[in-house]
């Protein structure tokens, strides 16, 4: 691989932890939840008392990636019920949030509703096998049956013949456009979260198989898209076992900051599933790259080389 040149570089990211926090806090907790009270302690999983109960819990997905913040979490607890104690099994703390209003398809029953976020320490691949834990109480500190909801923390992973990665440091979202040697597109062939695949368009004659996409190159993930926070960060290109001669250029693409004053991104090229890097580029994003349009051949160029 020969280097051509960088885009835009600015100072390293910065991922930083919470190690100074105070454990009163819930700072060093994995799992914590937006205006609600800490407790520090892991939450007690021991059987107790039959009632109140938690009735349900919806949490739309349990597979999640460390990092994740804004997590809805929602539910209905049984009558008497004045909050819920919240927590994953084993963390450090755990919190108590008020129920909020009755449930208006069980009749005694009271609604509950939260924002969380997992700390980015959190445990993920084979480590990342997560029980969160809820239990109902009453006013007089009646505590009812532990309630578990499985959940799973995934690693992103970096592998294959040619790689190509965007990471960055706060809830933007952020696009990772992917210039490939060859024509398609308009004599331009992209991949892009509205074009994950490096194929050519298909045609009624040429319809591609599975097989066909993966060995063309594509895009992983779409992460924070339309800032629906996924914790993620990450994007990748990956061509699993071959990739295309000649030159490719990357963007990193400002979708929206998602109410963030800036991010700080890094593209990194892999090569022959190697853990470090080939080449690297590094820069931020500002309110300013949100104002320019969002199609193929957006964002600002952060790399160029021949492969």
């Amino acid at each position: 691989m020969r280097f051509l040149s960088l885009g835009l570089v600015a100072g390293g990211l910065l991922f930083a932890g919470c190690s100074g926090a105070n454990p009163s806090s819930g700072q060093r907790a994995l799992f914590r939840i937006q205006n609600a009270q800490y407790i520090a302690g892991p939450i007690d999983t021991s059987p107790r008392d039959p009632s109140p109960a938690v009735a349900n819990v919806s949490t739309q997905n349990n597979d999640l990636f460390p990092g994740v913040s804004n997590k809805k979490i929602s539910g209905s607890v049984g009558p008497n019920s004045t909050a819920v104690l919240v927590g994953l099994q084993g963390d450090v703390g755990h919190w108590v949030v008020p129920v909020q209003d009755l449930d208006q398809n069980t009749i005694g029953n009271y609604t509950f509703s939260f924002s969380a976020s997992f700390s980015p320490l959190t445990p993920a691949g084979d480590a990342g096998n997560l029980l969160l834990v809820l239990r109902a109480t009453t006013r007089d500190g009646q505590v009812g049956p532990p309630y578990s909801q499985a959940m799973q923390m995934d690693q992103p992973r970096i592998a294959g013949a040619l790689v190509i990665s965007l990471d960055w440091d706060t809830e933007a979202d952020l696009d990772l456009h992917v210039q490939l040697p060859s024509d398609g597109d308009a004599g331009v062939n992209e991949i892009w979260s509205r074009k994950p695949s490096g194929l050519p368009p298909a045609t009624a004659s040429t319809a591609p198989t599975v097989d066909a996409g993966m060995q063309a190159g594509y895009l992983d993930f779409d992460s924070n898209s339309q800032c629906v926070i996924d914790g993620r960060r990450a994007e990748n290109v990956i061509f699993p076992t071959t990739a295309p001669n000649g030159r490719y250029v990357v963007r990193v693409d400002t979708f929206s900051l998602c109410g963030e004053a800036t991010a700080r991104w890094r593209v990194r090229v892999f090569t022959n599933n190697g853990a470090d890097p080939v080449l690297q580029a590094v820069g931020q994003s500002t309110d300013i790259d949100t104002r320019f349009p969002h199609g193929q051949g957006a964002g600002v160029q952060a790399l160029v080389f021949d492969y």
